[in-house]
Protein backbone atom coordinates (compact mmCIF):
# COMPACT_ATOMS: atom_id res chain seq x y z
CA UNK A 1 0.00 0.00 0.00
CA UNK A 2 2.60 2.28 0.93
CA UNK A 3 4.75 1.26 -2.43
CA UNK A 4 1.60 2.18 -3.88
CA UNK A 5 1.05 5.66 -2.38
CA UNK A 6 5.14 6.81 -3.41
CA UNK A 7 4.71 5.73 -6.98
CA UNK A 8 1.13 7.58 -6.99
CA UNK A 9 3.08 10.83 -5.51
CA UNK A 10 6.24 10.35 -7.74
CA UNK A 11 4.02 10.27 -10.59
CA UNK A 12 1.91 13.21 -9.58
CA UNK A 13 5.66 15.19 -8.59
CA UNK A 14 6.78 14.65 -12.37
CA UNK A 15 3.05 15.68 -13.89
CA UNK A 16 3.35 19.03 -11.28
CA UNK A 17 7.10 19.11 -13.18
CA UNK A 18 5.49 18.83 -16.83
CA UNK A 19 3.33 21.63 -15.98
CA UNK A 20 6.30 23.86 -14.84
CA UNK A 21 5.32 23.68 -11.38
CA UNK A 22 6.52 21.81 -8.92
CA UNK A 23 3.98 22.92 -5.98
CA UNK A 24 0.90 23.27 -7.64
CA UNK A 25 -0.85 20.16 -7.39
CA UNK A 26 -0.91 20.39 -3.34
CA UNK A 27 -1.44 24.18 -3.17
CA UNK A 28 1.65 24.43 -0.39
CA UNK A 29 4.42 26.43 -2.30
CA UNK A 30 6.66 28.46 0.34
CA UNK A 31 9.01 29.89 -2.30
CA UNK A 32 9.19 29.94 -5.92
CA UNK A 33 11.53 31.31 -8.80
CA UNK A 34 12.81 31.03 -12.47
CA UNK A 35 16.28 31.65 -13.97
CA UNK A 36 18.07 32.11 -17.21
CA UNK A 37 14.65 33.66 -18.67
CA UNK A 38 11.89 30.92 -17.49
CA UNK A 39 13.70 28.16 -18.22
CA UNK A 40 14.54 26.52 -14.95
CA UNK A 41 12.89 26.78 -11.80
CA UNK A 42 12.99 25.62 -8.23
CA UNK A 43 10.10 25.69 -5.45
CA UNK A 44 9.72 25.30 -1.99
CA UNK A 45 6.70 22.99 -0.60
CA UNK A 46 5.25 22.38 2.90
CA UNK A 47 5.23 19.17 1.96
CA UNK A 48 1.62 18.19 4.07
CA UNK A 49 0.94 15.17 2.38
CA UNK A 50 3.41 12.84 3.72
CA UNK A 51 3.89 11.57 7.58
CA UNK A 52 5.40 13.69 9.12
CA UNK A 53 6.00 17.27 9.24
CA UNK A 54 7.73 17.11 5.93
CA UNK A 55 9.29 19.72 3.22
CA UNK A 56 10.38 19.34 -0.23
CA UNK A 57 12.69 21.45 -2.73
CA UNK A 58 12.25 21.03 -6.42
CA UNK A 59 14.31 22.23 -9.19
CA UNK A 60 13.24 21.44 -12.71
CA UNK A 61 13.52 22.79 -16.19
CA UNK A 62 10.30 24.04 -17.03
CA UNK A 63 9.91 22.02 -19.89
CA UNK A 64 9.56 19.06 -17.07
CA UNK A 65 12.39 17.68 -16.51
CA UNK A 66 12.91 17.34 -12.58
CA UNK A 67 17.04 17.78 -11.94
CA UNK A 68 17.23 17.68 -8.09
CA UNK A 69 14.32 16.93 -5.04
CA UNK A 70 14.92 16.89 -1.53
CA UNK A 71 12.49 16.11 1.05
CA UNK A 72 13.32 16.38 4.53
CA UNK A 73 11.77 16.80 7.79
CA UNK A 74 11.08 20.28 8.61
CA UNK A 75 12.86 20.15 11.87
CA UNK A 76 16.20 19.98 10.15
CA UNK A 77 16.01 23.14 8.04
CA UNK A 78 18.13 25.77 8.69
CA UNK A 79 17.12 29.17 8.22
CA UNK A 80 18.10 32.66 8.46
CA UNK A 81 16.01 36.43 8.57
CA UNK A 82 17.51 39.68 7.95
CA UNK A 83 15.50 42.55 8.77
CA UNK A 84 17.35 46.27 9.11
CA UNK A 85 16.95 48.69 5.53
CA UNK A 86 17.46 45.37 3.73
CA UNK A 87 15.24 42.41 4.68
CA UNK A 88 15.69 39.04 3.51
CA UNK A 89 14.94 35.11 4.30
CA UNK A 90 16.38 31.90 3.26
CA UNK A 91 15.99 28.50 3.85
CA UNK A 92 18.75 25.74 3.22
CA UNK A 93 17.99 21.86 2.31
CA UNK A 94 20.94 19.72 3.25
CA UNK A 95 21.37 16.40 1.93
CA UNK A 96 23.63 13.86 3.40
CA UNK A 97 26.47 14.06 0.82
CA UNK A 98 27.02 17.58 2.15
CA UNK A 99 25.54 19.79 -0.11
CA UNK A 100 23.72 22.61 0.86
CA UNK A 101 20.75 24.22 -0.98
CA UNK A 102 19.90 27.69 0.01
CA UNK A 103 16.63 29.61 -1.47
CA UNK A 104 16.43 33.85 0.03
CA UNK A 105 14.92 36.28 -1.12
CA UNK A 106 15.64 40.16 -0.73
CA UNK A 107 14.10 43.40 -0.84
CA UNK A 108 15.33 47.30 0.65
CA UNK A 109 13.04 48.53 3.00
CA UNK A 110 9.74 50.16 1.63
CA UNK A 111 11.05 48.76 -1.81
CA UNK A 112 8.17 47.04 -3.79
CA UNK A 113 10.86 45.31 -6.03
CA UNK A 114 12.06 41.89 -4.70
CA UNK A 115 14.82 40.43 -5.65
CA UNK A 116 16.24 35.78 -4.83
CA UNK A 117 18.34 33.25 -5.48
CA UNK A 118 19.49 29.80 -4.99
CA UNK A 119 22.88 29.27 -3.82
CA UNK A 120 24.34 26.23 -3.41
CA UNK A 121 27.08 24.84 -1.15
CA UNK A 122 29.41 21.94 -0.92
CA UNK A 123 30.70 20.89 2.55
CA UNK A 124 30.14 24.73 3.86
CA UNK A 125 31.57 26.25 0.54
CA UNK A 126 29.51 27.88 -1.77
CA UNK A 127 29.77 26.51 -5.42
CA UNK A 128 27.19 28.12 -7.09
CA UNK A 129 24.73 31.11 -6.87
CA UNK A 130 21.72 32.06 -9.30
CA UNK A 131 19.89 34.93 -9.25
CA UNK A 132 16.19 34.48 -10.12
CA UNK A 133 14.97 36.18 -13.21
CA UNK A 134 14.02 39.75 -12.25
CA UNK A 135 9.93 39.89 -11.09
CA UNK A 136 9.85 35.80 -10.27
CA UNK A 137 10.07 35.79 -7.18
CA UNK A 138 7.03 34.17 -5.16
CA UNK A 139 7.40 33.58 -1.36
CA UNK A 140 5.81 32.78 1.76
CA UNK A 141 9.57 31.81 3.64
CA UNK A 142 7.91 34.48 6.44
CA UNK A 143 5.33 31.34 7.59
CA UNK A 144 7.62 28.48 6.22
CA UNK A 145 10.30 29.94 8.85
CA UNK A 146 7.28 30.10 11.53
CA UNK A 147 6.40 26.13 10.62
CA UNK A 148 9.87 25.29 10.71
CA UNK A 149 10.34 26.88 14.29
CA UNK A 150 6.95 24.92 15.26
CA UNK A 151 8.45 21.94 14.34
CA UNK A 152 12.07 21.91 15.98
CA UNK A 153 10.58 22.40 19.62
CA UNK A 154 7.30 19.94 18.99
CA UNK A 155 8.42 16.25 19.74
Amino acid sequence: MKRALLTTLAMMTSSAALAGSYCELDGSEMFSCTFNGGAKAVEVCDAFWMDGDMASYGFFQTSGELEKEIIVDKASLLYNEGMGTMMSESVTFQTEDGYGYEVYWWAERGDAEVGGGLTVYQDGSEIADLSCDAGSVQQSLGEFIMMIDNAQVSP
